[in-house]
């Protein structure tokens, strides 16, 4: 697992996440402070970026698998790149013009980096190394939040865009010299339309639609949870302690991570995520009835962050098992917009909701999530009744 192809991987991952996150943690928070305008307001500027992330991670996963993992991953990064423009201008068209650039670089970074990491690791250890490729832009993420906040309270929100633009201009330098290339699947070589048209063929098997729904519902959830619970965090106690709740929420997302991986090369994906839906069902039904709490609005969101990003370290494997050699950067694809279209849904509808009534947008996610986990189990059932007819 530990090869130089997956070493500098997380190495730039852990970069990128810790100049991008307070840009990401605290954008609804600037869109109120400095632009004056409302939480429904930040999620409507999201909303096309986050589509357009979606539907450009079936074009990088097409581009993946035809042009390479390491090209499709440095386009990508340029949207890290642009994105610190957000908190150095105070013109919403240009924020929302920068932001939907960012939507559409993102759908390559998707699907160029896990399918860099598919293709990197044994199958065997995909677990563990997703569960360390993801907790390196986790921990960069945690690191990032807290010197975000930090920097925003002592300068301006200017200080933390400026310095993104520089330091990712520096990484994608890094990423070109030192990130080696993969090769491509060994499939017979197809045309960008063809591979684009084989989407068509996945979503005719089962397995993959269920996986897609498991996608699709928890990150409905997670996009109403980090939308609003840095605002109401925010609210109550100032941008420092939101800024503190991003960096604990990544942190123990970040340890259970990393035991998910185990528990899941150990037990297999299937029932690793199986039981973190459910906890994260669990958790959205806790933070329905205590909307009240900023305490327990910290301690549950951070809760809840480990039980839902524990269900992505299954997704490589998932993808792994499900896709074919030549199919892996379409197959993150097509999940990457099953998640774009959750995170949308969660952010826009949860923010909507917010305005009626605090606790209605988590008591709907928390709907979502349950319903993830009965397809979660029937996936468990399909896998369990295909050992036993094998044995």
């Amino acid at each position: 697992m530990w090869n130089r192809q997956f070493i500098s991987l997380c190495l730039i991952l852990l970069a990128a996440g810790l100049v991008t996150a307070p840009i990401e943690l605290l954008f609804p928070v600037y869109v109120e402070e400095a632009l004056k305008k409302t939480v429904w307001f930040a999620a409507l500027l999201r909303a096309l970026p986050i589509a357009l992330g979606g539907l450009f991670a079936l074009v990088g996963g097409a581009l993946s698998d035809r042009l390479g993992r390491k090209s499709t991953l440095i386009l990508g990064m340029t949207g890290a790149l642009v994105v610190g423009v957000v908190f150095i201008s105070e013109q919403p068209l240009l924020i929302w013009g920068v932001l939907c650039y960012q939507g559409i670089a993102s759908g390559f970074r998707t699907a160029g980096g896990q399918s860099y990491l598919i293709s990197a690791v044994d199958a065997n250890r995909l677990g563990l190394a997703a569960a360390v490729y993801f907790l390196t832009y986790t921990f960069g993420g945690a690191m990032g939040s807290a010197v975000g906040g930090e920097l925003i309270d002592r300068f301006n929100y200017g200080v933390v865009g400026g310095g993104t633009i520089v330091v990712m201009a520096l990484l994608i330098l890094v990423a070109l010299i030192l990130l080696p290339r993969l090769p491509r699947g060994t499939g017979e070589r197809k045309s960008f339309t063809q591979m684009l048209a084989g989407y068509g063929t996945m979503l005719r098997r089962r397995e993959v639609r269920l996986l897609l729904g498991m996608r699709f519902l928890p990150t409905y959830y997670w996009g109403t949870v980090s939308l609003l619970l840095p605002v109401l965090i925010a609210r109550s106690t100032g941008v420092r302690l939101a800024g503190y709740y991003g960096a604990s929420r990544d942190l123990f997302a970040a340890c259970c991570q990393l035991i998910s991986g185990r528990i899941c090369d150990a037990a297999g994906p299937k029932a690793t995520a199986l039981v973190a839906t459910c906890l994260v069902a669990l958790t959205a039904i806790l933070i329905t009835l205590n909307t009240d709490s900023t305490i327990l609005l910290f301690a549950l969101g951070v809760l809840s962050a480990g039980a839902a990003w524990s269900v992505s370290i299954t997704m490589p494997r998932l993808i792994d098992e499900f896709f074919e050699a030549e199919e892996k950067g379409r197959g993150v694809g097509i999940t990457h917009l099953a998640w774009s279209s959750g995170f949308l849904s969660g952010h826009m509808v949860g923010g909507r909701l917010e305005s009626v009534a605090i606790h209605l947008p988590f008591a709907v996610a928390g709907g979502m999530v349950v319903i993830s986990a009965i397809l979660a189990f029937r996936l468990w059932q399909i896998g369990e009744t295909k050992k036993a007819v094998t044995h």
